[in-house]
């Protein structure tokens, strides 16, 4: 990945033997002294430009011309060092370097590469003053706990105590690596240790999995303090799933309704006949389904339940049309052709009209369906639902579609109106010919009767 630490820049250089960058920037003199920190900049202003950069005798500086003159700015050697001693693995001396100097923006990016750097080495005990330093008082004080571990391996055993399998998980944990942490421990079989971690963390589910598959003899007692511990943070949800695995279906239900999620108490119910054939259950989750404007939901259930009637409106509330049509067929087929115009409302509404065309054909409706079909602008299709009605009032629409067909100057479609009732083609072609006529395109109107006109 590329940034752009710097623009309009003449001039970039590293200081010899460091990781520190120099650059000028129009009228500025701009030293990185964390290359890794890119946002971390220390800027002079300058009137002149950097011509050299010497660094000799524990000193460096920046030579800059201003007109006739040359001015050097000395560059803080303590910070030049820090990058020195990181480049040399010299941590101690880095951390040294960091202890002479004030808080600021770049001493805190020094002390945060420090920390990196020396955990990476396992050198706890730097590591830890690198966190106090920052202020990140739980970092320092898990790895002081950490330290005193390995500090008494050292004293038993000789080392540096990082290779005992307390040290290795704790530092497994402090990377957020919580499964190789407990493998650290699985390898001494240090199980109460790994479920200790796990509780620690809240992690109820990885401790509850580690007992059963080690035959823990707490595992009842795990699952019961779990639960409690669902129940007094009101974790509802968890609760439910908890009681759901442990096969107590009706406190899964339970817990679910109060979590205010009866969604998932109705899949739950429909997977389970035991829950189908409780009456009481069933009332209580349609009930909130319904409170919920959950209403496909509901419908579904009430189906299962064979409550028909229920279930149709809960459909048609839902506007799941295709749920309600398919059980019209079955249950109630005088509803059918009802829900099929209300289906198509429906999507006139949501601006669906070619959708909303066939549901109006099948509800009988040919003026909604022409209606729908103009404003889709399907005019070959409502010219053939037009073809099919014997009905005049419907012969207003054929100035509609005459002035489309005129418009984009389609005057073959006399051909295909060759075939149909003489008043209907009549219409049609008296509906071009007066909009020919207003569009002054008079020597057109001939051209498109068709031949038996």
């Amino acid at each position: 990945m590329k940034n752009t630490m710097l623009s309009f820049c003449p001039y970039v250089q590293w200081v010899p033997g460091s990781d520190v960058v120099v650059a000028q920037n129009r009228g500025n003199l701009c030293v990185w002294y964390t290359i890794d920190s890119p946002e971390r900049v220390t800027m002079f202003p300058l009137k002149g430009d950097i011509v050299d950069l010497e660094r000799s005798n524990g000193k460096t500086e920046v030579i800059v011309t201003e007109g006739v003159n040359s001015v050097s700015y000395t560059l803080d050697e303590g910070l030049i060092e820090f990058g020195t001693a990181i480049d040399d693995g010299d941590y101690y001396r880095a951390t040294a370097f960091l202890e002479t100097l004030e808080m600021s923006a770049e001493t805190e990016a020094m002390w945060k590469t420090l920390s990196k750097l020396s955990l990476e080495a396992q050198q706890l005990h730097i590591a830890e003053r690198c966190f106090a330093a920052l202020g990140d008082v739980s970092k320092a004080r898990f790895l002081n706990e950490t330290n005193k571990i390995a500090d008494a391996v050292s004293k038993e055993y000789g080392g540096d105590g990082t290779d005992h399998y307390q040290v290795k998980a704790r530092l497994a944990m402090l990377d957020k690596n919580f499964k190789l942490a407990e493998m650290y421990y699985m390898e001494q079989n240090a199980v109460d240790e790994v479920m200790e971690m796990y509780q620690e963390l809240h992690m109820w589910d990885e401790c509850i999995a580690v007992a059963e598959a080690k035959g823990h003899p707490e595992l009842d007692n795990l699952r019961h303090s779990y639960y409690s511990y669902l129940m007094e943070t009101n974790q509802n949800e968890k609760a439910g799933e908890v009681k759901e695995n442990e096969e107590d279906f009706t406190g899964a239900v339970n817990l679910y309704l109060k979590a205010g999620l009866p969604a998932k108490a109705a899949w739950l119910a429909m997977s389970r006949d035991e829950l189908l054939s409780s009456h009481d259950i069933i009332s209580r989750i349609t009930a909130a389904l319904i409170k919920g404007e959950f209403y496909e939901r509901a419908g579904d259930l009430f189906e299962r339940t064979r409550n028909n009637q229920r279930a149709l409106e809960c459909y048609r509330k839902g506007n799941a049309f295709k749920k309600a049509v398919d059980l019209a067929r079955v249950a109630f087929p005088a509803e059918v052709v009802k829900l099929e115009e209300v289906w198509g409302d429906y999507l006139v509404q949501q601006k669906q009209m070619d959708a909303a065309i066939n549901h109006y054909i099948e509800a009988g409706r040919s003026t909604k369906a022409i209606e729908a079909a103009i404003a889709a602008r399907q005019w070959k299709k409502a010219l053939h639902i037009l073809e099919q009605q014997e009905d005049k009032t419907a012969a207003k629409y054929y100035l509609k579609i005459a002035q489309h067909y005129a418009s984009v100057q389609e005057f073959e479609v006399k051909k295909v109106l060759d075939v149909c009732p003489f008043s209907h083609v009549s219409l049609f072609c008296l509906s071009i010919a007066l909009s020919l006529m207003y569009s002054s395109m008079k020597q057109k109107v001939v051209e498109c009767l068709p031949s038996q006109l």
